[in-house]
């Protein structure tokens, strides 16, 4: 597209694009909320966001082209610069980096014949990488226009250019199927959450007829036999644990919803996945996402909400049409919409495709997302089970805690309570990534040793590779050395070594890679990802990944090491969310574990990327 005024005039004929943002915005109480889906419709037919098509977008939400940029320039998958006929983006985090992926985008600089945050001369395909792409246990990850390629080396790589440039649609690897785990040593263990996706295979969603005969929406029927109140207790009694992070009491926080309070109602599912060394979330939704969609027919109906919202990262593309694909065959079904199979009943559920911002993993940010604006952090309180969605009571539940939920109204709390520890019950998804043999995602109850998941379950290091540290539960957790690896990963265990369970992402750094560079490298991640709103965490991060890269580059004094803790200080505790908190993971567990690598890097020079030795006590 040239830019010119007769695109404007396209747009504004174009009566398709009318129809398609009249739909899209029928799904939502305020129309703002569709700005960024209807941004994606644009993008998509055009392939770049021109200052005609941002004029066209603001004249239809009747706002100004500086409100629309405003918003585009806050998300990272928004073009505002013409690109190639297609877009190869490579992930650029810790665990794709461990596995090789510089080396691919050196190969695909080569072959292109650009830069990275470039156009190929021939116009073929812009190159971009991302911080994190969701496929750690897939490592090196390269997505071709939102589909991903897993397992991507070099030669792949090449393969890949030269299959779009044949015009052909490159050589997809059948994804594996899932490794099994071992059975621990005590025999005791129930698989539940990839039961289902085990027995029919490993390359596609299951159908809701599949689902139905294998006792899907089974639970979402008792569930509208009950009281709202006596389904809140049975969740609180099985003490599932919110599985996005924070671990707070599911059943609980469902209990903080007012009661006839004359205000809708919603449910918000964080599906924006965006933490480096996470990924199961994305398997649970392309492969079986009906478990999701009776999750929430279950959470909206005890939190007396008649609509859903799931919020997923703009990144899973493929997830979120699966996700579409289930929510119309529940809604053909009559799982959803109105008098659901006559309980009398209301429950509609929508997908919202967010367009790259790890920040909007945050609930409030997510929440502004969801309106249609940048995803800034929101003061507390109000708390958004007083003031969330459009200022009305919402409960935001990530996707793997409402997939458990059918599993306890069918087999009860006790049976959810067998597994786990009294802390931390039920099954964890697992993810293990990294230079191990059997890389995966391994369904384990919570309490599972970090040992047991490395070395049983994913066959520990590959050879010539030593591990040096470990990273148990996604970028904000930290690193520890391996001589923890005999801790239980679960809430309460990891908090006490001031780690956190987070998201169960495990990432095992090896002696090649270097535990300062990937310090850095999470140190970098969260540099990029700041949202910038509050003053400590922007300065902060900066700060911070300035000074981690003078050690990485042996150009560090001593004292950088206490200026280092001292921004933490600085920033923990003095902004709008917690932000600084998870930069603070890296940082201070790396000064503590690893101290004897920051001094060695303060006086002797080393380059970029080398390892870092051995690891530390």
């Amino acid at each position: 597209m040239t830019g010119t005024v007769d695109l404007l005039e396209s747009l504004r004929a174009d009566t398709g694009m009318k129809r398609e943002f009249d739909r899209l915005v029928a799904c939502y109480p305020q129309k703002r909320a569709a700005l960024i889906p209807c941004l994606h419709v644009v993008q998509d037919k055009l392939g770049w966001l021109p200052d005609e098509a941002v004029k066209f977008v603001a004249e239809f939400f009747e706002t100004t082209p500086a409100d629309v940029l405003a918003v585009i320039t806050f998300y990272d998958m928004f073009h505002r610069e013409p690109k190639g006929k297609h877009e190869i983006a490579v992930c650029r985090n810790l665990a794709c980096k461990l596995r090789g992926a510089d080396d691919v985008v050196k190969a695909l600089e080569k072959k292109l014949g650009c830069r990275e945050g470039e156009n190929s001369p021939d116009g073929l395909a812009m190159l971009r990488t991302f911080e994190c792409l969701g496929g750690c246990t897939e490592a090196p990850l390269v997505a071709v226009d939102w589909e991903y390629y897993r397992n991507v080396d070099p030669a792949k790589a090449e393969k890949i250019v030269d299959a779009l440039a044949a015009g052909k649609k490159p050589e997809q690897e059948l994804r594996p199927e899932e490794p099994e785990a071992p059975a621990p040593k005590d025999g005791k263990r129930e698989i539940y959450l990839t039961k289902r996706m085990r027995s029919i295979g490993h390359t596609r969603a299951i159908s809701l007829d599949e689902y139905l005969k294998t006792g899907g929406y089974v639970a979402q029927k008792k569930a509208y036999g009950m009281t709202r109140d006596a389904i809140i207790e049975e969740v609180k009694k099985s003490g599932l644990r919110g599985r996005g992070g924070a671990g707070f009491s599911t059943g609980l926080k469902w209990s903080f919803m007012p009661k006839n309070d004359g205000k809708p109602h919603y449910l918000a599912i964080n599906a924006d996945e965006s933490e480096p060394g996470t990924c199961k979330d994305r398997i649970l939704m392309e492969r079986d996402p009906h478990s999701l969609i009776e999750g929430i027919t279950i959470g909206a109906y005890a939190i007396g909400a008649e609509k859903a919202y799931i919020y997923i990262r703009g990144e899973y593309k493929h997830a979120a049409h699966m996700l579409e694909v289930a929510i119309e065959e529940a809604r053909k079904g009559g799982y959803l919409g109105q008098n659901v199979h006559g309980s009398g009943q209301n429950i509609d559920v929508f997908v919202t495709r967010g367009a790259g911002a790890y920040i909007c993993g945050e609930e409030t940010a997510m929440m502004e997302s969801l309106e249609g604006k940048r995803g800034h952090p929101r003061s507390k309180p109000p708390f958004p089970a007083q003031s969330g969605l459009w200022k009305s009571p919402t409960t935001v539940n990530n996707v793997e805690t409402l997939v458990n939920v059918p599993y306890i109204l069918n087999q009860g709390a006790d049976w959810f309570r067998s597994m786990g520890n009294a802390q931390s019950p039920g099954n964890l998804l697992y993810a293990v990534a990294g230079n191990v043999k059997r890389p995966g995602i391994y369904e384990m109850p919570l309490g599972t040793t970090l040992r047991y998941l490395i070395e049983d379950c994913a066959g520990g290091m590959l050879p010539g590779y030593q591990m040096v540290g470990i990273n148990p539960g996604g970028a904000s957790s930290g690193f520890l050395p391996p001589s923890k690896l005999d801790l239980k990963l679960d809430h309460d265990t990891l908090k006490a070594e001031q780690s956190m369970l987070g998201t169960g992402g495990i990432m095992v750094v090896d002696d090649k890679f270097g535990m300062m560079h990937a310090i850095e490298c999470l140190v970098h991640f969260f540099e990029h990802e700041t949202c910038g709103q509050c003053g400590p965490c922007r300065e902060g991060c900066a700060w911070a990944s300035k000074i981690v890269h003078r050690f990485q580059s042996g150009k560090a004094k001593l004292e950088d090491i206490d200026t280092l803790l001292d921004l933490l200080d600085n920033a923990q505790g003095k902004t709008i969310c917690v932000y600084p908190e998870a930069l603070a993971g890296p940082v201070r567990l790396g000064v503590k574990h690893f101290r004897h690598e920051f001094e060695r890097l303060a006086s002797q020079p080393m380059s970029l990327g080398s390892g870092s030795g051995t690891a530390g006590h």
